[in-house]
C-alpha cells in the first residue's frame, strides 16, 4: 500500500473487544498484539500490558479460563488470552476492509485503534462499518502522505455546524487533555468539570465529532 492515510478513531464500549474490558480509572491497556494460535484452526493469541498505579490492584484474570498473567514489575503486567478468531472485534473489522493496524490501546471507557487505510474513501467505509455495529466513533488523527492526491483538497470544517454545548464539550475536553495519549483527564473527569454525567459527555463529545467528521469525510 502506497501513499497512505494514518488514522486514528476512538470506539466507545466495543462490544466484542477482549482487553479493553481490563481497562479501568486505574489501568490503561497497551501494546496489544495478536498472532494465530500454533496448532489449533481458527484461533489467535493476544497479548497485552496493563499499566497504572503500582500501589493499586490490578484487574482480577481467575475467572476467565483463556487469560492467564505471563508477567509483572512494579505499574505493568502483561496478559495473554486465546479466543476464537473473525469475532467481529474491532481490529478485525477494520483489518477486513485491507487496512494495517498498528496500534491498540484501551482506556475506562474506549478503544483507541491506529492504522494504515488506503484512502479517505475506505475510512469512511470502515468508520460507516463501525457505526453500523452500535459503536460510537470518534476520529482522533488523520494524517494524509504529502503524496496523497486528496491532499490538493482542502477540508473545511464547519464549527457553525455544532450547538454552543457541542462546542464547550470538545473545548474543555481539549483543554483537559482528554485526546492526548495517553490522556491527561478521563471522561468523567472532564464530565465533573463541565457539570454534567459521563453519558451525557460522551453523546456531545459524539455528536460534535460525528459533524466535524461528516465534514471532512464529506466526498468531493
Amino acid at each position: 500500500m502506497t501513499d497512505c492515510v494514518l488514522a486514528e478513531v476512538e470506539v466507545f464500549d466495543p462490544p466484542s473487544c477482549h482487553v479493553s474490558h481490563y481497562a479501568d480509572e486505574e489501568w490503561d491497556v497497551c501494546d496489544v498484539s495478536r498472532s494465530a494460535l500454533s496448532g489449533v484452526d481458527g484461533d489467535v493469541v493476544e497479548e497485552f500490558t496493563l499499566t497504572g498505579d503500582p500501589d493499586a490492584t490490578p484487574p482480577s484474570v481467575e475467572d476467565s479460563d483463556h487469560v492467564e498473567q505471563v508477567f509483572s514489575y512494579d505499574d505493568e503486567h502483561v496478559y495473554r488470552l486465546s479466543r476464537p478468531a473473525d469475532q467481529g472485534c474491532v481490529c478485525e473489522r477494520i483489518e477486513r476492509s485491507g487496512c494495517v493496524v498498528q496500534d491498540l490501546s484501551a482506556v475506562e471507557d474506549s478503544v483507541i485503534v491506529t492504522f494504515l487505510v488506503e484512502d479517505v474513501e475506505t475510512l469512511r467505509d470502515v468508520v460507516g462499518d463501525l457505526r453500523e455495529t452500535g459503536d460510537t466513533v470518534s476520529l482522533r488523527r488523520l494524517v494524509e502522505s504529502a503524496n496523497s492526491p486528496s491532499r490538493a483538497r482542502p477540508a473545511v470544517l464547519d464549527r457553525e455546524a455544532l450547538t454552543e454545548r457541542q462546542e464547550e464539550v470538545l473545548e474543555r475536553a481539549y483543554e483537559m487533555g482528554y485526546f492526548e495519549h495517553p490522556r491527561d483527564a478521563t471522561a468523567g473527569e472532564v464530565a465533573d468539570a463541565l457539570g454534567i454525567a459521563t453519558a451525557t459527555f460522551t453523546e456531545h463529545l459524539a455528536a460534535a465529532q460525528r459533524k466535524l467528521l461528516d465534514d471532512l469525510l464529506e466526498p468531493c
